[in-house]
């Protein structure tokens, strides 16, 4: 299988969804060099509200929000049922994405906070709708389309929970303490949406790109099962206060990632590709810091340690997600899917007629890794500036940070603004 096709939507905009997404990572990294603070007080305070629906609205669900549009349609072998939806949830992402942070940043409660919260509903209905009906044009059927059909879901479940979560914050209406539905919409959306879709398409892509084949399909099938029903007893145990419920929602859903960790170590050893490149390196490098939030969660749910020490370390838990895995994930899948999307669009005429670059030589691979190693120090500064709630450590976290993005900006610009081999030639010749 090939990352794109015939079927595919313009590369225009796909490229879009990944260079919004990479202002709001700038954006956010700019927030913590100036409010450092957001990491060193209780988890509910404006500041850190904004960065987090920053990055995980802005710079995460867009960049996903374009990959689906990209390989939806090549998983099923259907073309996207409506690029204008598309562009719409785009629209309403971004307009969501800087809308609920800025409200978040200076709580603004009412109707600014609500309507931004109605964008992200909009951007989620729309894409979701959108590849629902794009799968059902299909007769493709894999445990790859369920992983993104219910990540969807999840993501649906997610942002009307957060709705309700901006309305009740001026007109309270929700019985339950507002932090324990906080921390409901938190896990829905990081589990449900994020890790779902994230194993749904790693364990498709990740074997291609190494050459993988005769893999135990039943690992990913127990990782489906294990993680929804895992999140489903945790849902249901956080709404009711049934600590028991939620440590052994924990457990379940470990046990999923683990099945599907060990599906990916089964590709990485039956691979026919033996140089992995810096994207495939900095995949692997992601799923091992996976390690952090996930001994971090049972530490949490064990209810030890109670008090401050339990705040810091519900920061540094969402912080190894969100940064330490995700974010990496992200970046380093993008040097994967971007430059042959755009290789494809540049080249595709010239397939079999002459020599063209690859997708590798469409940016700098030195720079992704100085950028990977960067980001990977400014997490490591990050979480003992928000454990002892030093100021001066997550600032410096965020500078270090700032300068590996500026770096990964450089290799997007690098990627999207590739002119074709063939007018380069043409130059030279002329």
């Amino acid at each position: 299988m090939q990352i794109s096709n015939q079927k595919s939507p313009s590369s225009k905009i796909i490229i879009s969804h990944f260079v919004l997404g990479a202002l709001a990572l700038s954006a956010a990294s700019i927030l913590i060099i100036f409010h450092p603070d957001a990491f060193t007080r209780h988890y509910f305070n404006p500041k850190l509200l904004s960065i987090t629906h920053l990055l995980v609205l802005g710079w995460i669900t867009m960049i996903i929000f374009g990959v689906l549009c990209q390989l939806t349609p090549v998983i099923t072998d259907s073309k996207l049922f409506s690029e204008k939806m598309a562009v719409v949830s785009m629209v309403a992402l971004a307009a969501g994405s800087v809308c609920l942070p800025a409200a978040f940043f200076y709580f603004k409660t009412g109707l600014v906070l609500n309507l931004a919260a109605a964008f992200i509903v909009l951007a989620a209905l729309l894409q979701s709708a959108n590849m629902y009906l794009t799968v059902n044009a299909s007769n493709k059927k894999s445990i790859h389309v369920n992983f993104i059909l219910t990540a969807l879901a999840w993501l649906l479940f997610t942002v009307t929970i957060g709705f309700m979560l901006a309305v009740n914050l001026a007109n309270p209406f929700i019985t339950s303490s507002h932090l324990e539905f906080l921390k409901l919409h938190a896990h829905a959306g990081i589990i449900g949406w994020f890790l779902q879709l994230i194993i749904g398409i790693s364990s498709k892509i990740i074997p291609m790109f190494m050459v993988s084949h005769h893999l135990n399909m039943k690992k990913l099938s127990m990782s489906y099962y294990s993680v929804n029903a895992g999140l489903v007893l945790g849902i249901i145990s956080l709404y009711m206060q049934w600590k028991t419920g939620v440590t052994a929602g924990t457990f379940i859903v470990i046990a999923g990632v683990i099945f599907f960790l060990s599906f990916i170590m089964e590709a990485y050893r039956k691979r026919v590709r033996k140089m992995l490149d810096t994207g495939l390196k900095q995949t692997f490098v992601a799923f091992i810091s996976l390690l952090l939030p996930m001994t971090l969660i049972i530490i949490l749910t064990s209810g030890m340690p109670a008090g401050p020490a339990g705040i810091r370390l519900a920061v540094i838990y969402g912080s190894s997600l969100i940064l330490g895995f995700i974010s990496s994930l992200v970046m380093a899948q993008t040097y994967k899917i971007l430059p042959f999307i755009v290789w494809m669009n540049s080249y595709r005429h010239l397939l079999g007629k002459q020599t063209t670059p690859l997708p590798k030589d469409l940016y700098s691979d030195k720079l992704a890794g100085l950028h990977g190693w960067l980001f990977a120090a400014a997490f490591t500064v990050l979480l003992p500036g928000a454990f002892f709630e030093n100021d001066l450590l997550v600032r410096s976290a965020g500078i270090i940070m700032l300068c590996s993005v500026l770096v990964y900006n450089y290799n997007i610009y690098h990627i999207i603004s590739h002119t074709s081999y063939i007018n380069t030639q043409l130059h030279h010749a002329n």
